[in-house]
């Protein structure tokens, strides 16, 4: 397949989305050295946005050069040692996947599970850490792309640091699109991925550690099990001597320069509210269609939504056809959710009011030729009353 074969396709899914030209034009800029002093100050606005959009003066805040599972392997690797005691709250795919790497990487593993669907709860945590005393970390899953559910993670931060842990936070799905205040909320480690909110391409992964995480990577007495996540040699590199650790992705590091400055530009303030605005008429578009949503109220996470599938209609052959027929790709359920939930992404570039409309939309008629009983237009109607008094 050459390029001029590959479709132009609306992302609504759980992530990538979709990639403004400016920051697809930045890409094309000259490859250069990863040790050539015109990189090195690339290098350097991307660090200070990112301090910026984490809320955060930590010195070691960079991009790590994998998606956001690479950057939970990080967080993981460089705190975790063998024999050392963790717990990790589930309350989705990916609080699975944290504590599977967090137990890789030889710890010992505590899991607080939560029902999905539903957020982390601070006393609930309170109650579990009793019963671990003398943890080395605390993991926990800041917005759940599973399920679509926010967890508080300022009272959460609040539980763990009372216990004397670390705190690891998963924001791959926030970062961008929710508040994230790392100093603020005292967070000592937290990760992301650029592929969603922040609107770059698939490939980089901010990660942010306070001096207290990164004092336990310098004194820890083994050597972190990975050469290419080790943080004390990437630090080298991308904060002191500029010591030559591996070979960055360099067109990629333009791209998040590009498009963390876009994101300076719109105001990060003015972004996470855009977010907020399109996900309200979203949810209430889906609810006309009489769909029900699965993430908790007052916890629904703006960049995804998930809604049940009707019974009697068919998951893949839905999604196949707005795919198909519409260029627009939704994701399915996950685990506990697969075939029980649609996943709608609205992040980064992909978090605006037309594809609110089209998404929405293009359901009807699906759904109408699957027998399910559609009021056309009524979706459309209460996106637009919504999106119109959000900020009323």
């Amino acid at each position: 397949m050459n390029q001029s074969q590959l479709p132009q396709r609306m992302l609504l899914g759980a992530g990538p989305s979709t990639v403004h030209p400016r920051v697809l034009q930045a890409m094309t800029m000259p490859v250069v050295g990863h040790l050539d002093p015109a990189f090195f100050q690339v290098m350097d606005d991307v660090c200070d946005m990112l301090r910026e959009v984490f809320h955060t003066e930590n010195k070691m805040t960079v991009p790590i050069s994998s998606t956001g599972t690479g950057a939970m392997e990080t967080a993981c690797a460089n705190v975790i040692e063998p024999g050392d005691e963790v717990l990790i709250c589930r309350n989705g795919y990916f609080g699975i996947r944290l504590a599977d790497i967090a137990e890789r990487c030889g710890a010992t593993v505590h899991l607080m599970d939560t029902p999905w669907g539903k957020a982390v709860d601070p006393q609930m945590l309170r109650d579990e850490l009793k019963r671990h005393p003398g943890l080395k970390a605390v993991g926990v899953v800041h917005a759940e792309t599973s399920t679509g559910v926010l967890s508080f993670i300022k009272e959460l931060m609040d539980v763990i640091r009372e216990a004397g842990a670390l705190s690891i936070v998963d924001a791959v799905t926030s970062l961008g699109g929710h508040e994230v205040r790392m100093d603020d909320w005292g967070i000592d480690i937290c990760y992301s991925a650029t592929q969603k909110c922040l609107g770059a391409p698939p490939g980089l992964a901010p990660i942010s550690l306070s001096p207290a995480a990164m004092d336990v990577v310098s004194k820890r007495p083994t050597k972190v099990q990975s050469f290419y996540f080790n943080l004390k040699d990437l630090e080298a590199y991308w904060n002191a001597t500029r010591a030559y650790h591996h070979t960055s992705p360099i067109n990629m590091t333009y791209a998040l320069r590009e498009a963390l400055r876009m994101m300076m530009e719109e105001g990060l303030e003015n972004r996470i509210q855009r977010h907020a605005r399109v996900a309200a008429g979203l949810r209430a578009g889906v609810e006309a269609l009489g769909l029900s949503l699965l993430a908790e109220e007052g916890h629904r996470l703006n960049p995804l939504t998930t809604l049940s599938i009707p019974d009697g209609v068919e998951d893949a052959k839905v999604r196949g056809a707005l795919l198909n027929d519409y260029d627009i790709e939704i994701g399915g359920g996950l685990g506990e959710f697969a075939g029980k939930a649609w996943r709608i992404g609205l992040m980064g570039e992909s978090a605006r009011e037309k594809n609110v409309f089209a998404v929405l939309s293009a359901l009807e008629s699906i759904l109408a030729k699957e027998g399910y009983e559609v009021a056309f237009g009524a979706s459309l109607s209460a996106a637009q009353r919504a999106i119109a008094t959000f900020d009323e």
